[in-house]
């Protein structure tokens, strides 16, 4: 096989397998304005997937229906002083413009239980995208031979309860989860223009979630939270096309066949808040995400190719802190602040991720209609550290990384609904 072509073909699995190299925020309208630190101060219908435990304090049905748009943009650069791209080098590059439209969908119905002792309980469902993202580079910009297009989507439905298990102290929560993964890629086929390769692959798995919060001195107006998802291994299979002149047809470039598996990771969101006076709440979240689950990815075609790829992918980390005010009797306001530690590996970066340790900020407010109906809206901005990725691609090393500086931010904004009919 010509090794220009083999090399095309090394780097299209690790755009397949990337749909968690990071993850989309929960754009629950109040959510995404506390950067999700409110594992411990979940409310209504949004607890079914933040924290099914709080499901235990809804009463009668509740709905809380969120709609958003996420703008992920990455600009690129060449090397300071490299001659690769040609004299004078390229100007800088960036991703086209593409909204991707995440939803957060939420019911539950809860009160108190004769059966129980008269204790809460509740159920909710829901579906999200807790996972997933666009990257959308022109068809002729530098890097088309590692990556022009994925969309990536991991949706998620959720089928959970809560029951309080000891009465003002501790709520228990949980139930399964079923993932949904949905992925389409397209990559040029260096160095003959206008050839290019592209996968649409999808498929679904089960997982579960466990929770719990916990008021440990009644008196004291402090709550912990834990939440945890446990992986799932998705497989997904599609089909590949491939475009290409009849002088490097071969058998892997043939239209076949595709699979590959996706690992959604575990996630672990443990946090408190404290209400420090009648009208304001503090909240603190952390986030532990096992993204060293990614050792490899691996693409396998019906035609016979086998390719694998190393990740070499470490752990999460997020800290969260966030503040919510009651204004007076309608309005609430929130903000707060996201520190992302990614578990990237610079030494295998790739713009098919434009992943990076990252800050996060974001506000938003909260009218209240009447005490039933809420109306929320919030934006959350972050700024990745810029990556200059190493093991750049020679002639004696052709998978290696993309040379060139890469800057990224992204921009969420959403709106929300909550409604509740008393129970």
């Amino acid at each position: 096989m010509n090794r220009h072509l083999l090399a095309a073909l090394l780097l299209l699995a690790p755009a397949l397998a990337l749909a968690n190299g990071y993850d989309v925020p929960s754009v629950t309208a109040r959510d995404l304005a506390t950067v999700s630190a409110g594992v411990a101060a979940q409310e209504g219908a949004s607890a079914t997937n933040a924290n099914p435990a709080a499901l235990s304090r809804t009463e009668g049905l509740n709905l809380s229906l969120n709609a958003s748009g996420l703008w992920l943009n990455t600009n690129w650069k060449p090397p300071p002083g490299s001659t690769q791209f040609g004299t004078p080098p390229p100007a800088q590059q960036s991703t086209d413009f593409n909204l991707a439209p995440p939803v957060a969908l939420f019911a539950s119905y809860g009160g108190k239980l004769d059966a129980l002792g008269g204790r809460g309980a509740g159920v909710g469902l829901g579906f999200g995208v807790p996972f997933g993202g666009n990257v959308f580079w022109p068809d002729d910009w530098a890097g088309r031979g590692r990556i022009i297009t994925v969309e990536r989507r991991v949706y998620g439905t959720y089928l959970t309860g809560g029951i309080e298990a000891i009465p003002g102290i501790l709520r228990i929560g949980g139930g399964p989860i079923y993932y949904y993964v949905s992925q389409y890629l397209k990559q040029g086929v260096e160095p003959t223009p206008g050839a290019y390769g592209e996968l649409a692959v999808k498929g679904g798995a089960w997982s579960y979630e466990v929770s719990a919060e916990i008021t440990p001195l009644p008196e004291m107006p402090l709550t912990i939270g834990i939440d945890y998802k446990h992986k799932a291994n998705v497989t997904q299979t599609g089909d590949g096309n491939f475009v290409v002149p009849a002088g490097l047809n071969t058998p892997a470039t043939q239209d076949q066949g595709v699979s590959t598996v996706l690992t959604v990771p575990n996630l672990l969101n443990v946090g408190f808040s404290y209400r420090v006076a009648k009208p304001v709440l503090v909240m603190f979240g952390y986030t532990f995400c096992r993204y060293v689950e990614y050792k490899e990815d691996r693409f396998v075609g019906s035609a016979g190719a086998d390719i694998q790829v190393p990740r070499f992918y470490g752990n999460g980390h997020d800290f969260r802190l966030a503040a919510e005010w009651d204004v007076n009797n309608r309005w609430t306001v929130r903000g707060g602040v996201l520190r992302d530690i990614s578990g990237m590996d610079v030494n295998h970066w790739s713009p098919t991720l434009p992943d990076s340790d990252a800050w996060a900020f974001a506000g938003g407010a909260a009218y209240r209609v009447n005490p039933d109906l809420t109306v929320s809206a919030s934006v959350y901005f972050a700024i990745l550290d810029s990556v200059t990725p190493t093991n750049n691609r020679t002639a004696t090393n052709p998978t290696g990384t993309f040379p060139g500086v890469f800057d990224t931010t992204a921009l969420i904004g959403a709106l929300g609904v909550t409604w509740h009919a008393p129970y």
